[in-house]
């Protein structure tokens, strides 16, 4: 690849208020004049490489040379590893307003995946040529070439077949990834567990079908050589390690224990002491990670005591996620799952005991009109009696009902009229009164400080 010509600097500002060579996450820059007279500015960082056009088009690929996002102002493409796409936009105020998401169909990804590669293709090949104007250099215009020059060769290279191809040695791995909590999106995912060990939640569609098990020690330390291999020189933009699949928690206390030994043999966590891991301790590194989380419920498995948390904690556990639905056990019955509000109180109180973080997950919408005012009322005095704070999270997950599942035929043989999904005239739906009214009813403890509190979208999760 050779060097171009070197004329004068002009910096390309694809945002207002400074140049994109003066935002430090990107420690090298290069900035290039096309034949057509375009501008583009490749910016590197530790987690990934950015063409940033002056047609206000951003395209990301990740540092094994996979597309990560395109964005435009007001919209945004995302690729994931599993090659599914997911569009977002902002919605104008005659429309309502708030934030659009739809998952795109394969044809739609594949078109995503062609669109990029036609962008970046010409940038790689008038640089290669020598026909791209070098205008600007960051640290110099040699090192910076230096430094990008091996990843845009691949970048170049990624097209639909090789997006696909990605895509069969992503399922070679993993299968698939069901889903995660939102704050887990960018998390490494080890499977420990394939499916879920009761199976038997009226409203979950996720793992019907899929039998549980639990691999042993050597296909656990195999997967995750295999997923060290997948991810590559990616791994330095992932936060954290997530344990899978539905419940992994629910395994024996020798064997979850014997697990988690063989995470800590792969990957450095941080110290017992370090409660709020920095940024710059983990990112940019293929083997260090902020801590574990995992889902667990509170009715499968052996219980578990604060001390047997406190041992998990110790090597590593530093988030549990509890799908709670409800604080009203009329309904909980109702959606056949075998939990109570009360175990629900007694095993948040032994994790924050063993100094675990709490994410707690709500069903917006079950049991519709029939259980709406007893859902409410009964969810926010089990939340109110949790004790959570700064660090742990409240979701609102928008009941999915799946057309000819369990929940839609038992709601239909009961005629259990379901909660408006949809807004109208950008006025709340009945699915955001119900959440609204349950966050109007919440109270913290100013000590602990106030928990983050975020919608939970299933349908539009990708990995």
């Amino acid at each position: 690849m050779t060097n171009g010509e070197l004329v004068d600097q002009r910096v390309l500002r694809y945002q207002e208020q400074r140049g994109l060579d003066a935002v430090p996450a990107y420690g090298t820059g290069l900035q290039l004049l096309l034949s057509g007279g375009q501008r583009v500015y490749l910016a590197l960082s530790a987690t990934e490489l950015v063409f940033y056009f002056g047609s206000d088009l951003a395209i990301h690929y990740d540092l094994e040379a996979r597309l990560v996002k395109m964005a435009k102002p007001n919209e945004y493409w995302r690729r994931s590893l599993s090659n599914r796409g997911l569009f977002s936009r902002k919605r104008a105020r005659e429309e309502g307003g708030g934030l659009e998401r739809v998952v795109l169909a394969s044809d739609e990804v594949d078109a995503l995946v062609s669109e990029a590669h036609k962008q970046v293709k010409p940038v790689h090949d008038e640089l290669q040529s020598g026909t791209a104007a070098i205008e600007f250099g960051k640290p110099s215009p040699q090192k910076a070439l230096d430094q990008i020059s091996a990843l845009l060769e691949r970048v170049a290279q990624f097209d639909v077949k090789a997006a696909q191809r990605e895509a069969e040695r992503f399922r070679a791995v993993y299968g698939r990834v069901a889903v995660l909590p939102p704050d887990e999106y960018n998390a490494l995912v080890l499977q420990a567990t394939e499916g879920c060990g009761y199976g038997g939640c009226l409203f979950c569609e996720l793992y019907r079908g899929v039998r549980f098990r639990a691999k042993t020690p050597a296909e656990f330390e195999q997967h995750i050589r295999g997923a060290v291999t997948f991810h590559g020189a990616s791994l330095r933009s992932r936060r954290s390690i997530f344990l899978g699949e539905a419940n992994a928690l629910t395994l024996p206390q020798p064997a979850l224990v014997e697990m988690l030994h063989v995470v800590n043999e792969h990957f450095e966590l941080p110290p017992l002491e370090e409660r709020k891991v920095a940024a710059s301790w983990w990112l940019g590194s293929e083997t260090r990670f902020a801590g574990i989380a995992s889902f667990m419920d509170v009715f499968t498995g052996t219980p578990r005591s604060s001390h047997d948390f406190i041992d998990l904690q110790r090597l590593g556990l530093r988030r549990i996620y509890i799908g709670m639905e409800s604080g009203d056990d009329a309904l909980l019955k109702w959606l056949r799952k075998p939990a109570s509000a009360e175990a629900v109180i007694r095993y948040v109180r032994n994790l924050k005991d063993a100094d675990i973080a709490v994410g707690v997950i709500v069903l917006i919408g079950a049991g519709g009109q029939r259980f709406a005012a007893t859902h409410e009322r009964e969810t926010a005095r089990v939340l109110n009696e949790l004790p959570l704070g700064r660090g742990d999270y409240i979701y609102f997950s928008p009941l999915l009902i799946y057309p000819g599942g369990p929940y839609s035929a038992q709601a239909f043989a009961q005629n259990v009229e379901p909660l408006s999904p949809a807004q109208r005239d950008g006025a709340p739906s009945a699915m955001d009164n119900q959440e609204n009214a349950i966050r109007a009813a919440l109270r913290f403890d100013p000590n602990r400080g106030r928990p983050y509190l975020a919608r939970y979208e299933l349908e539009t999760f990708i990995y």
